[in-house]
This record gives structure tokens, C-alpha cells and sequence, in this order.
């Protein structure tokens, strides 16, 4: 594999907004308990004509609320990643409904600008589909390329790497790169340049988190077939030897200059360590370190790193009673040293707790809030001022984001209002 490096940085500046085109090179589990909680739910895509994913038009510089409800005759949707041009992915349910009242589980996507904004987009399974409400665990690059997980013919959940041009295409398993057992597969996040996939390969059918699973990156390879060439990702073990006793492996995001978050547990899943990833010298390899821990709130799961190498995430106590969004910033400029998870402010009457769980490259953080109010918002912060917290006021009775781009638009996932189904798909802008 080669080395990622930074080619340019391509900023484009309108009057309240700049969108940056990221890197560009050739070359969100359960651990314990799931990565939120309070929620325990565990083909070839159509081709879709005129739609350019790298092109499409820019956001204006209006405050902007998207409610995009549901795939149109779905029941239920949850987006999970945006990426600098508006193009929202996630996960959902589309017709025809099944006699439980909801249809397929699908990867979806939808875009915010164009002439096919609040189109939503079947990108199709690997062979089957389930018909149970998942985390939106996937990713969209700059460059279109979506990743996530799907479950093949065979009954295999597999990592997934979805084109445009290709439709979507199974990633594989370690079990062919030297570890038979290893036989399912998540692919969980690609960088915004489109050059690296992180996730992790398993020993069970569909049930990653309740049994051995590793650390996997896909490196992209050109290969020539039928004349043209094509794009091959290849699927690597990352190296856990330094944490022998930890056994089950999530990694969740990676950012352009190839660090890679995960976190790691023993099989009993009573010591879980937060792992940072950062690429050797020789460009072919990782080595993993211990995130610093909370020694108040021994439990961490981060979820997301940024191109500073700023990491949001959040912390438990011993008891699993509750979430506290927080986040790691680094001390030296070769990124090896980190700081202890630092906390991030909770407003009066949501002081319960809350999740952090997008970052972009700003250092703004979005996630979810709760406390005594009867709401429970989708929130943000910024690395900048951790003192500084606001819901955003998304219309519904609750809302989450789970991820936000570099344009300040934070994709949402909410319920109530407008919303007819279990949960809706939208996006919101903030400026200020």
C-alpha cells in the first residue's frame, strides 16, 4: 500500500461558508455496550442517470433546515455521514413492506443541492437484507465513494464499497488474506479523500461484536480488466501485537493523513482501551497507541478524528450509567502525543450526559444531549471553546447527528414533527 500524502488543499470561499476539497491522492458497533445504548437494533443499486457526486452544486449562505423524512414508501431512515458537497448517506427501510409493516433494511443516500436534491438513493444490498432498524455506521468520501456493510446471499454481513459506476461491491473478509475464520466484515468509515477504508473483520455470521473480531484497513489497488482500468481494494490486518490480551477490535473513522481510531476489548469485555492509529514511516504500516482515559470515567469509545488530528468521542463510569461527550486534542506535531479526553459543556436542564460524535475539520462536534427537558436535541460544540454547547433546535421531539462536514452542515436523524416514521433522515446549517 502506499503512503498517503497531501497533494492540495483546494479551498473555495463564498461569503459565510468554505468547502474544502480533501487530500486528494491515488495511492460509527458494539463493543460494550452498543456504540449508543438506547438503541438496541442490531442486489445492485438502480443507475442513477445525471448524478455527478463530486460535482454537485454548493450550499448558499442561508441558515438552512432540511426534514427529508424517509426513502419515498419507507418507514424509517437514519443518515449517518455528509460530505463536503451535500451528499448525505445512512440506512433505512424501502418498499414493498413486509408483513411485520416495514420493508428491506438498505444503504441509502440522498443529496442536499442539485437539480436531485431530497432524491433519495437505493444503493442495494450484497445478496440479502435484513428488515431491522440499524445504526447508520457508513461513510461518503469527497470523491463519492460510500462505504458500509451489507449481508450476502450466504447470510455473511460483509463491508461494502459503493460507486457510482461500480455500484455496490463486496469488499471481502481476512478470511482471504490468511484468516480462514475470519469470515464477516464491517466497513465503517473511508477518509475524505477516498483513499483509505477502516473497519473490522469477525468470526461470527452477523454478530461482530459478541465475538472475536480485527482491525482491517482496504488499500485502494488500479489493476487493468477488459482494457479499462479499475479500482481493487485489497483487505490488511493492522497490528495488535502491543495489546495481546484484547481480542475484539472496532475501528470507527480515519482521516486523511491515515490515523485511524478504534477501541479494543478483552474478551470479556471488562478493559476496553481507545486506540489511535498512526501510519509508519515506511507507508505501509500502522503502529497503535493507548488513548489517555478518563480516571473518573473509565469507558471510551471514540467515534470520530479530524485532519488536525482532533478526536471526539465520549466516556462512561464503571457502571455504564451514563455518556459524557468528550475529546482528545494532540500535544505534539508528529500527533504521538494526546490529551487526557477533555469534557465538553452540557446546558442547563440536558445535564444528564450526551454523546459526541462528529468532527469536522473546524473542530466543531456534534451529537446528542439529554437531561430533565423532554426533549433529547441533537447538539453542538467546538474544540475551540469547550465551554460552548447549543442545541440545534432541529424540529421534532428528538434528534441526534452523528456526523457534519466542512461546510458546518451536520446531517440529522430525528423523530416527532414532521416526521410519519420510527425515524427521518435530515440535515441542518449552522453558521455562526
Amino acid at each position: 500500500m502506499k503512503r498517503i500524502s497531501i497533494f492540495a488543499w483546494i479551498i473555495s470561499v463564498s461569503l459565510c461558508s468554505m468547502v474544502w476539497a480533501q487530500p486528494n491522492t491515488l495511492p460509527r458497533v458494539k463493543s460494550r455496550p452498543p456504540r449508543h445504548p438506547d438503541i438496541n437494533h442490531a442486489g445492485r443499486a438502480t443507475h442513477l442517470g445525471g448524478y455527478n457526486f463530486v460535482s454537485q452544486a454548493k450550499p448558499n449562505c442561508s441558515n438552512k433546515v432540511w426534514e427529508l423524512g424517509t426513502y419515498p414508501g419507507g418507514t424509517w431512515a437514519a443518515l449517518g455521514d455528509i460530505n463536503d458537497y451535500g451528499i448525505a448517506v445512512g440506512t433505512g427501510d424501502v418498499p414493498p413492506l413486509g408483513p411485520d409493516g416495514v420493508g428491506e433494511t438498505h444503504p441509502l443516500a440522498v443529496s442536499l443541492f442539485g437539480p436531485h436534491a431530497g432524491e433519495w438513493i437505493d444503493l442495494g444490498t450484497l445478496g440479502q437484507a435484513t428488515h431491522d432498524w440499524e445504526e447508520p455506521i457508513n461513510t461518503i468520501s469527497n470523491t463519492g465513494l460510500i462505504v458500509g456493510h451489507s449481508t450476502t446471499a450466504e447470510g455473511y454481513e460483509h463491508g461494502f464499497v459503493w460507486s457510482e459506476k461500480t455500484g455496490i461491491v463486496d469488499l471481502g473478509t481476512l478470511a482471504a488474506a490468511g484468516y480462514p475464520a475470519y469470515k464477516a466484515s464491517w466497513a465503517t468509515a473511508i477518509n475524505r479523500s477516498g483513499t483509505l477504508i477502516v473497519g473490522w473483520s469477525g468470526v461470527e455470521l452477523a454478530c461482530l461484536d459478541c465475538a472475536p473480531a480485527l482491525p482491517v484497513v482496504w488499500t485502494p489497488l488500479q489493476v487493468w480488466k477488459h482494457g479499462q482500468l479499475v479500482t481493487k481494494w485489497k483487505v490488511h490486518k493492522l497490528d495488535t501485537a502491543a495489546f495481546p490480551d484484547l481480542v475484539r477490535w472496532y475501528s470507527f473513522s480515519v482521516n486523511d493523513f491515515g490515523q485511524i481510531i478504534s477501541i479494543a476489548w478483552n474478551d470479556e469485555e471488562t478493559v476496553g482501551v481507545p486506540i489511535l492509529w498512526n501510519q509508519r514511516p515506511d507507508g505501509k504500516s500502522w503502529k497503535a497507541m493507548a488513548l489517555p482515559q478518563d480516571p473518573d470515567n473509565p469507558y471510551i469509545l471514540p467515534f470520530s478524528i479530524n485532519n488536525r488530528g482532533e478526536i471526539a468521542g465520549s466516556s462512561a463510569p464503571a457502571d455504564w450509567s451514563n455518556w459524557f461527550p468528550r475529546f482528545w486534542k494532540p500535544l505534539d506535531h508528529a500527533r504521538k502525543t494526546y490529551s487526557l479526553p477533555l469534557a465538553l459543556a452540557l446546558p442547563e436542564g440536558y445535564s444528564a450526559g450526551g454523546y459526541a460524535d462528529g468532527i469536522n475539520d473546524f473542530g466543531d462536534i456534534t451529537g446528542q444531549i439529554w437531561g430533565d427537558a423532554p426533549d433529547a436535541p441533537a447538539a453542538r460544540w467546538n474544540t475551540k471553546n469547550p465551554s460552548f454547547v447549543e442545541s440545534l433546535g432541529f424540529p421534532g421531539d428528538w434528534s441526534w447527528s452523528f456526523s457534519l462536514n466542512n461546510s458546518r452542515i451536520a446531517v440529522i436523524t430525528y423523530g416527532g414533527g414532521s416526521c410519519a416514521g420510527a425515524s427521518c433522515g435530515g440535515a441542518i446549517r449552522f453558521t455562526d
